[in-house]
């Protein structure tokens, strides 16, 4: 039997991103527009928060708007770049603008309100009401949607196309795909759950269909590892090293949205450092040839993906956070345990 080409290595190397309510690695026109799309929705709902807190604030005895306003004008300068933005590096960019002034918006308002001798009930009130049932933000949050659901769907798509490009390959090189195809085939018949729980804007429904689709995208590998009895120890190796850099680019995604929340995040940022490192290191062993050393930062990428992944369900767990960024990270605790799991078939 051939033994398989570099090409058919392409399903295997999709496999961890299908499940996830924004698929981010890599990095495509798809998971662009979902991302701007949602950054203009809070950017524009910070917004308001900001002008809302400012008008409560302004008639307080002593104080002075003038920073506040000030700064709410830099916030509305980086607002109005996002639909221009056409990368992530530009999203990124804007977000960490933005989250620098939020910050300084905070620390002015706790001051203000001191001096004004305000009172934060009515304040957290005032602001409440500006955004609740806000037609505007109605507006963007419909469009985030309708613009989610498009491109996740394409992307769906996309990746069963590929899936079965891979599957093409690897049955005209002689082998045996039967068992795969059935469980693509499943796979895909999953496609009008997902766009009925995305066009019901349903958190919950879209983390029970990537539930359905997450064991069955890992028994779809295990069945394709399967058939490549013929595949070297380096080129699994060489495998998990790719699928490890797609995780990290897809937790760098999430951390820099946690970041615009939570500032501070902890778990999440350190052991992904330490997955980068130890990725990092794993890859050059590899290219040396020498397999014997590459053991050791296999384990420890393996209990990094592990360890990344306990730190998302904590955070996920603990923190209050919007529900699609909540979704997307459990999605992501699911696709690290199973990318980890998958590195048992290395001896």
């Amino acid at each position: 039997m051939m033994r398989y080409g570099r090409y058919a290595l392409l399903l295997l190397m999709v496999l961890s991103s299908l499940c996830t309510p924004a698929l981010a690695v890599p990095y495509s026109e798809n998971e662009h527009a979902i991302r701007q799309a949602h950054l203009d929705l809070v950017a524009f709902t910070t917004e308001t928060e900001m002008n809302a807190a400012i008008t409560y604030i302004h008639p307080l005895y002593s104080t002075s708007t003038a920073r506040l306003n000030a700064l709410l004008a830099e916030f509305r300068e980086q607002e109005a770049l996002i639909p221009a933005a056409t990368s992530r590096n530009d999203l990124e960019n804007i977000t960490a603008r933005m989250r620098t002034i939020t910050a300084g918006f905070r620390n002015e308002s706790r001051v203000q309100m001191e001096i004004g001798h305000g009172k934060p009930d009515l304040l957290s009130r005032q602001v409440g009401a500006a955004t609740t049932s806000n037609p505007h933000i109605g507006q963007r949050e419909q469009a985030y949607w309708n613009i989610r659901r498009t491109n996740q769907i394409r992307a769906f798509d996309a990746w069963v196309k590929d899936a079965q490009a891979s599957l093409d390959i690897l049955k005209l090189q002689g082998f045996d795909t039967s068992a795969a195809q059935r469980t693509l085939a499943v796979i895909g018949s999953k496609r009008p759950d997902l766009d009925a729980a995305l066009a019901a804007k349903s958190e919950d429904r879209i983390a029970t269909v990537n539930g359905v689709i997450s064991p069955l995208t890992r028994q779809l590998g295990a069945q394709v590892q399967e058939a490549q009895a013929g595949v070297s120890e380096a080129e699994r190796m060489q495998f998990f090293v790719e699928q490890g850099y797609r995780a990290v680019a897809q937790a760098d995604q999430i951390n820099n949205d946690l970041i615009v929340i939570l500032l501070d995040i902890g778990p999440p940022e350190t052991t992904l450092r330490q997955l980068k490192i130890d990725l990092a290191s794993l890859d050059r062993m590899l290219a040396t040839g020498n397999l014997g050393m590459a053991k050791t930062p296999f384990l420890h990428v393996k209990k990094d993906l592990k360890d990344l992944s306990m730190a998302y369900r904590d955070t996920a767990n603990s923190a209050s956070l919007p529900p699609d960024l909540t979704a997307a990270i459990r999605a992501m605790v699911i696709t690290l345990d199973n990318a980890a799991d998958q590195m048992e078939v290395v001896q």
